[in-house]
């Protein structure tokens, strides 16, 4: 019986995963925390999971790639399968670099969820097809060392002249649902209601949108995300 914790902080999601996870022939969820905290105070140090599910972004402010590195100095027998509501290559590199081996996209359903997990026990790694998408451009854009044995290729500098207009950033499918509500003025709860997360993690995203765009408040982004909807 392979043993799972789950951390995630929607409280519908969290139960409709656990029992989803008890439902499976040969897995056992012995853990289903709400938050970071949580999950360390029931910890059993004689029970500990074959798999931990965690949600990258916790309600509690809290970015969770930053404690991958501990949560695995703990647990170093235990894969990670991050569950993410971010489709970007940053967050699925960083999350990697940190310790994760596998990928999940919150929306993807549950029968991927299952398909991750097998494929993260089978020793491979799983990341989901829209993320890989994104991973693509994004790799083809950096610069990677060259190899022995292959010549190098001097690219001439593309990087556009200062003072010349940025691309706008890039929205992942929930942040563009996020934004789509703002902009028609509806609340954190109409928003949440409407695309079915907790109004915590509309306000995780709200915060996502004002670093990504460079703003102070409500109105400010609405301006600036009127040309891109």
């Amino acid at each position: 019986m392979k043993k799972i914790a789950l951390i995630e902080d929607d409280e519908r999601l969290l139960k409709r995963m656990f029992s989803f996870l008890n439902s499976q022939n040969g897995l056992q969820c012995i853990i289903a925390a709400s938050s970071l905290g949580e999950f360390f105070e029931r910890l059993d140090e004689e029970l500990k999971p074959d798999l931990l599910l965690l949600d990258i972004e916790l309600s509690q402010d809290i970015n969770t790639i930053i404690h991958l590195k501990k949560i695995k100095n703990l647990l170093p027998q235990s894969k990670v399968l991050v569950i993410t509501g971010h489709n970007h290559p940053e967050y699925v590199l960083k999350a990697m670099q940190e310790g994760a081996d596998s990928f999940y996209l919150k929306g993807s359903g549950l029968n991927k969820l299952l398909e991750a997990i097998e494929t993260t026990f089978s020793g491979g790694a799983y990341i989901t097809p829209e993320a890989a998408a994104h991973m693509i451009p994004f790799l083809r854009k950096e610069k990677l060392p060259a190899m022995d044995g292959l010549p190098h290729t001097d690219e001439p500098d593309t990087a556009p002249a200062e003072g010349i207009a940025q691309k706008a950033p890039e929205l992942s499918p929930r942040e563009r649902q996020v934004a789509r509500g703002l902009i028609k003025g509806q609340s954190y709860l109409e928003i949440a209601e409407n695309i079915n997360i907790s109004v915590n993690t509309v306000r995780h995203y709200v915060k996502v949108l004002y670093k990504k765009f460079e703003v102070a408040n409500k109105v400010q982004l609405s301006n600036k995300l009127k040309p891109y909807m």
